[in-house]
């Protein structure tokens, strides 16, 4: 492929990248990747021997771009977000930076449970060395790890760690200032991975090599990659816009999760009057004697608006009280042994038959069953049955999240919680989320480059816990 140079792309894409007067300028370069598989005999893979990738990356102060044909990729460490732009429509996604480590993390431990059930069954000479997940994942498994080892080549450099081989170095390339060298390094970690004591000594080395290969193991065989860095140009444009592109629009065949998602982060805030109308709501249908209705409205409101179970009158206290099915509900709901929670899930089962199946509540707890259950693909189609009638159910979007997690959807999964978060960031129930996002700042600082602070750990909240002895009015079910 015929390359323009550095400066003649940059200005191709110049409505892209604004500023470049003002602040520091950025480091463009051009990478050739090309990459070799050697399987083990008797594997079956789809995966090509050889296949080669050609990139543009700049290298900016608080960004990275990566442009690879018509497909450009935005990582903003300054909003922690990832912005994926189609150049030739014009649109663009943008998701969340803590998506890409909350993977590899979960990955890791997904990892690990493999290589344990293999040495259980005493193959564990077909697990890839715990060297190679790091190097893949770019993650750290909590072993202690000695140092790098070099073994000087011609030319090159080959470092190993435990007499695994990880890169060749070589002795070629451009020296640049710590920040560019540590930005360097970013990139290698966010898209092709490298082992953290190799990204460490890439950051460190005050340059950016011309030539260099990493080396992984998979379950399938052996890998290597080789990527060439040609066309450095050290002053490219300081800065981005997306100002040029318009957000990715929905098509008409998109599945319903997309549908869902994309629906969430078009929604305006619920207005003042939602929860008047639904506690309006409720207390019709207290005055019909319908206490479990009411209750079931109480809490679509909390789910959706925050707003507690509380100011209820001696009457309607009582009325709950004397209702069996919210005393069933409340108790199933908070078993843990897998046969209450099976028992739970057939209460709710028949509640939803005698109240309707779109009753959002009801299809909502038992999706929380079946997750407890680890039935997370039924689990998910109930969530989206929910928001696909009450899409300002704000909790709803963190128990999508947590389903999308489990099944090693990052992305989205990330997408739905901050879809919830925005509509009601108060919620008890997003404070795992907020600790699962500082966890992972705390763990794996090197995937963040500065950026916005979090919520602050301490946020009060909106709900009440429940407990065994008094579930009435509580709006913290399972």
């Amino acid at each position: 492929m015929s390359l323009l140079p550095v400066l003649r792309r940059a200005s191709a894409v110049a409505f892209l990248f604004l500023g470049a007067g003002a602040a520091q300028a950025s480091v463009a370069l051009h990478l050739a990747v090309s990459t070799e598989r050697e399987h083990k005999p008797g594997v079956s893979t789809s995966l090509p021997a050889r296949e080669t990738q050609d990139s543009d990356v700049v290298l900016g102060e608080q960004f990275i771009s990566i442009r690879e044909g018509q497909s450009l990729t935005v990582l903003d460490f300054a909003t922690r977000r990832r912005h994926v732009v189609d150049t030739a429509a014009g649109t663009y996604a943008s998701y969340s930076l803590f998506d890409a480590v909350g993977f590899r993390a979960i990955e890791l431990r997904h990892r690990q449970g493999i290589a344990g059930i293999l040495k259980a069954g005493g193959v564990a000479q077909h697990a890839p060395s715990p060297v190679y997940e790091e190097q893949a994942l770019s993650v750290p498994d909590g072993q202690r790890r000695g140092p790098l080892q070099p073994q000087v080549q011609e030319g090159t450099v080959l470092w190993s760690l435990e007499q695994q081989p990880l890169l060749n170095l070589a002795i070629a390339g451009s020296p640049v200032s710590d920040d560019v060298a540590r930005t360097f390094a970013q990139y290698v970690r966010y898209t092709w991975g490298a082992h953290p004591l190799v990204l460490k000594m890439l950051a460190g080395g005050k340059r950016i090599p011309a030539d260099f290969t990493l080396h992984y193991q998979e379950v399938a065989g052996s890998v290597t990659r080789r990527l060439r860095v040609s066309g450095l140009n050290m002053d490219a444009p300081a800065t981005y816009s997306l100002a040029a592109y318009r957000p990715r629009p929905l098509m008409a065949d998109a599945p319903a999760l997309e549908r869902v998602l994309a629906q969430a982060a078009l929604l305006p805030p619920l207005g003042s009057q939602a929860h008047p109308a639904l506690r309006a709501e409720a207390e019709k249908q207290f005055a019909a004697e319908k206490p479990f209705d009411a209750f079931l409205t109480m809490l679509e409101d909390h789910f959706s608006t925050g707003a507690l179970v509380e100011k209820l009158s001696r009457q309607q206290q009582l009325a709950m009280q004397a209702c069996q099915p919210i005393h069933d509900l409340t108790r199933g709901l908070l078993a843990k042994d897998k046969e209450g929670i099976a028992d739970a899930l057939a209460t709710v089962q028949g509640l939803r038959q005698q109240h309707g199946q779109g009753q959002p509540v009801l299809a909502l707890f038992e999706g929380n069953l079946r997750a407890k259950l680890g039935q997370w693909p039924q689990a998910t189609a109930l969530y989206l049955q929910v928001l696909q009638a009450k899409p300002h159910m704000a909790a709803v979007y963190q128990d999508l999240g947590d389903a999308l997690y489990a099944q090693f959807d990052a992305p989205n999964a990330w997408r739905s919680w901050d879809a919830g978060r925005a509509m009601a960031p108060g919620l008890r129930q997003f404070r795992k989320i907020n600790d699962l996002e500082r966890d992972l700042l705390r763990n794996y600082p090197d995937f963040f480059a500065g950026g916005t602070p979090l919520a602050p750990a301490d946020q009060p909240s909106t709900s009440r816990p429940a407990s065994r002895t008094k579930t009435v009015g509580s709006t913290n079910l399972p």
